[in-house]
C-alpha cells in the first residue's frame, strides 16, 4: 500500500507505517541471520565435526594455516586470518584407490529455508589442466543424515549435494546430486546446460589468466552458496547460478563438506592436491533484520503472520484491502475482511486477537479504528476487476516458477508461461497501468492523447518474488488478447522510454558465454536488473532494460517473423533498431513484452488504440511508420 492512497491517523497510522517500511522495497533481497558458523580460527573445530570416509585414505586438518603454501586470506575472513579446514584423499600411501571424506558439524540440524555459504580453495598438482591424478572434487550439501560418507560411488548417499573439480579434468566437472543420483541437464537445470568446464558459461565465469585453468575454479578463492528457499534449490559459485531445481519437500538435516577422488591414480606430487574450506556458515532469512531467523520469529510469536504467507507481517505492506499481499483483491481478501468485521464502534475481532492491527491496516478505510460495513463499501471499490483475473493463492512465485520450468523444452515452457499469466499469476504492480501522454498537430489542430501501459515487462509471481519472462510474439499475442491489450509500436516504445521514471542502463549478456534462450539466463538477467533497480519504487515506469516485441506495418510483408526494437541507452539512443530477422517463435533474455491497454483517450474522448493506428490522420499519435492496419501477430 502506498501511504498516500489511504492516509492514516493516530495509532492506526503507526502500525501501518511499520508494516510498509519494514520490508524496505519489495522485490529486494532480504537480510539474513546466522544459524551456525565456524571460521576455524579458534583451533577447536576438530572436536566439533564428525567425519566419515570410504576407505580411510584421507587427512583432515581443522586448524590448517593456509598461508604456509602461499594462499591469501579468504574473502570472508575477518582481520586477514588464514586458518581453515583442509582435506586430502588418496595420497597417504602408494596404493592407488578411490576414496572420499565427508564432514558434518556435530549435533546440528537445520530445517526449512537455509543458505550454506563458505569460501573454498581447490588446489591441484601441475599447471593449467593439472597433471597425473589431479582430478578430485570438493563436495558440499544440505539435508544430510550425517551418518555416512556422501560421494559419487555411494549409491546410498543422502541429501542434496554438489561437486566440482579444480582443474576441469572430468567430463562432468560440475555435478548436482539428489542422494546417490547424478542429475543431468535433462533432469535439472544447469545454467550452462552442460557439466563440462569447457562450456562457454564456465569459461566466462572462471576466465584465464585470473584462473589458471579457464572454466575451472581451482587455485583461487571461490564463494560457494547452496540454498533452499521456499521450494527452490540452488547452487551458486561467486554469486552466479550454477543449478536450480524444484524441491518442494523442506530440508531437515545437517550440512556437509567433503572431498572425493573417483579415480585411483595418485597425484604427483600428492601434496599439491587438497581443498581448503573457510568461514562456513548457515544463514536464514531475516527480513526484519533483528538477528533472528524469520521462521524463529514466527514460531516464537515474536512476529505475527496474520495472512499466513510465511513472512512476518512487519515485512509486508498489508493494506488497501490486499490482506494476502498478492497484488489483487479477491475472494481470499473478502474472507479475511469477514474475519476482521466487528460492526460499528467496535474494534476488529479476528479469529486471532493479535491480528487486530493487521485488520485495521488492511480494511479500516475511514480511519475510525473499526472494520464495519462502511469500510466494506470502500473495500468493494478496490476489488480486482477487469480482464486480468485475480492471482490464484496456490500459484508459484517467480523463483518457484523458474525452478519448475528451467529444464523444460521451449514449447512446454511457453505453454506454462501462457497458462500462469492468463490465469492471473503476475505481480500486483503490473496491474496498475501508467499513462503515456502524446500530442501532435493534425490538420492544423493540436491533438492530445493518452494511452496506458504496464509499468514493466510481463512477469510471473508476486511483488516480493517475481521474474520477468520473455515470450515469443505468438504467446505474447494470446496474453494481450486475453487482457484486452496489444503490443506497442516503435514510436510508443520511444515515448514510453522518454516518460519512464526509472531509466536503467542496458545490461547485455553475450551469447558467446551462455545460451541466451534458457530460462536460467532469463533469471540471471532479471537478477541483474533487480540489482540495478534497488532503491527505486516498484511499479514506477521502467525503461532501458529490454528490447520490446513490437507491432509494425512491416509484419504484413514479413510473415512468420518477430519485430523487435529498443533497449534504450541512457543517452536515449536504442541499441536495437527495428529488426525482423528472427522467426516468430524466437525469444531470448533481452526480449520484453510490455502490454498497452486497448482503450485510450484522444482529446478527452475514449477510442480504441487499434482504431487510432488504422486512422489515416490520428495514427501519427502512435506510429512513425504510417498506418498500422493489423497490429497483431
Amino acid at each position: 500500500m502506498m501511504l498516500s492512497a489511504h492516509p492514516r491517523t493516530g495509532a492506526n497510522l503507526a502500525w501501518t507505517v511499520a508494516v510498509v517500511c519494514g520490508v524496505g522495497l519489495v522485490g529486494v533481497a532480504q537480510g539474513q541471520s546466522v544459524l551456525y558458523s565456524d571460521d576455524f580460527d579458534a583451533g577447536v573445530s576438530a572436536a566439533q565435526w564428525t567425519l566419515f570416509s570410504h576407505a580411510g585414505d584421507y587427512t583432515a586438518d581443522f586448524a590448517f594455516d593456509y598461508s604456509a603454501p602461499g594462499i591469501p586470506s579468504a574473502p570472508n575472513s575477518t582481520g586477514g586470518t588464514t586458518i581453515g579446514l583442509k582435506f586430502t584423499v588418496n595420497n597417504n600411501d602408494d596404493i592407488e584407490a578411490t576414496d572420499a571424506v565427508s564432514a558434518y558439524p556435530t549435533g546440528q540440524s537445520f530445517d526449512g529455508n537455509q543458505m550454506l555459504k563458505f569460501d573454498m580453495w581447490l588446489n591441484y598438482n601441475n599447471g593449467s589442466g593439472g597433471g597425473v591424478g589431479s582430478t578430485e572434487f570438493a563436495t558440499a550439501g544440505l539435508n544430510h543424515g550425517a551418518t555416512q560418507v556422501v560421494w559419487a560411488d555411494n549409491v546410498s548417499s543422502n541429501g542434496w549435494w554438489y561437486a566440482v573439480t579444480g582443474e576441469g579434468g572430468a567430463s562432468d566437472d560440475y555435478r548436482g546430486y539428489d542422494g546417490g543420483t547424478l542429475l543431468l541437464p535433462a533432469s535439472t537445470a544447469y545454467a550452462a546446460n552442460d557439466l563440462n568446464h569447457t562450456a562457454d558459461f564456465y569459461q566466462n565465469l572462471f576466465p584465464n589468466p585470473t584462473y589458471e585453468t579457464q572454466g575451472a575454479p581451482g587455485k583461487h578463492w571461490v564463494e560457494v552458496d547452496v540454498r533452499w528457499l521456499n521450494g527452490v534449490l540452488e547452487w551458486r559459485l561467486n554469486g552466479m547460478l550454477i543449478t536450480i531445481r524444484e524441491q518442494t519437500t523442506p530440508p531437515s538435516g545437517n550440512i556437509m563438506l567433503g572431498y572425493m577422488d573417483t579415480w585411483p591414480s595418485i597425484a604427483t606430487p600428492g601434496a599439491d592436491n587438497f581443498v581448503v574450506f573457510d568461514n562456513v556458515r548457515v544463514e536464514a532469512l531475516d527480513c526484519n533484520a533483528n538477528g533472528v531467523a524469520d521462521r524463529q520469529d514466527l514460531a516464537g510469536a515474536t512476529s505475527l503472520d496474520c495472512n499466513a504467507t510465511g513472512i512476518p507481517d512487519e515485512c509486508e505492506p498489508i493494506g488497501n484491502g490486499d490482506y494476502e499481499v498478492d497484488g489483487d483483491r479477491d475472494l481470499a481478501d473478502v474472507a479475511s475482511f469477514a474475519d476482521c468485521l466487528n460492526g460499528p464502534e467496535a474494534i476488529p475481532d479476528p479469529s486471532d486477537p493479535n491480528c487486530t492491527g493487521a485488520c485495521q491496516a488492511a480494511f479500516d478505510f475511514d480511519d475510525d479504528l473499526t472494520v464495519d460495513l462502511d469500510d466494506f463499501a470502500d473495500f468493494q471499490m478496490t476489488y480486482t476487476t477487469g480482464p486480468i483475473p485475480p492471482r490464484p493463492q496456490s500459484a508459484p512465485t517467480g523463483s518457484q516458477f523458474i525452478s519448475e520450468v528451467a529444464a523444460l523444452a521451449r514449447v512446454d515452457r511457453e505453454n506454462r508461461v501462457l497458462a500462469e499469466i492468463t490465469g492471473g499469476n503476475l505481480p500486483g504492480f503490473l496491474r496498475e497501468f501508467v499513462a503515456i501522454d502524446v500530442s501532435a498537430n493534425i490538420g492544423g489542430t493540436p491533438t492530445n492523447a493518452t494511452y496506458y501501459v504496464m509499468p514493466d515487462y510481463l512477469c510471473v509471481g508476486v511483488d516480493r518474488d517475481f521474474v520477468r519472462m520473455p515470450t515469443s510474439p505468438l504467446i505474447a499475442q494470446q496474453i494481450a488478447d486475453a487482457f484486452d491489450c496489444l503490443l506497442p509500436t516503435r514510436k510508443m516504445v520511444d515515448d514510453i522510454y522518454d516518460q519512464s521514471a526509472v531509466k536503467l542502463a542496458p545490461q547485455p549478456i553475450s551469447p558467446a558465454t551462455v545460451d541466451i534462450m534458457l530460462a536460467t539466463t532469463f533469471y540471471r538477467h532479471h537478477e541483474i536488473v533487480e540489482g540495478q533497480r534497488a532503491g527505486q519504487t516498484l511499479g514506477a515506469l521502467v525503461g532501458g532494460i529490454k528490447k520490446d516485441v513490437v507491432v509494425t506495418p512491416l509484419l504484413a510483408s514479413n510473415p512468420g517473423k518477430v519485430a523487435i526494437y529498443g533497449w534504450h541507452q541512457l543517452s536515449g539512443v536504442p541499441i536495437q533498431p527495428l529488426y525482423l530477422g528472427h522467426v516468430d517463435w524466437y525469444m531470448d533474455y533481452s526480449h520484453g513484452i510490455r502490454l498497452v491497454k486497448q482503450q485510450m483517450l484522444v482529446n478527452g474522448s475514449e477510442i480504441a488504440v487499434t482504431d487510432v493506428l488504422a486512422d489515416p490522420d490520428l495514427h501519427v499519435l502512435l506510429s512513425d511508420e504510417g498506418v498500422v492496419s493489423n497490429p497483431r501477430y
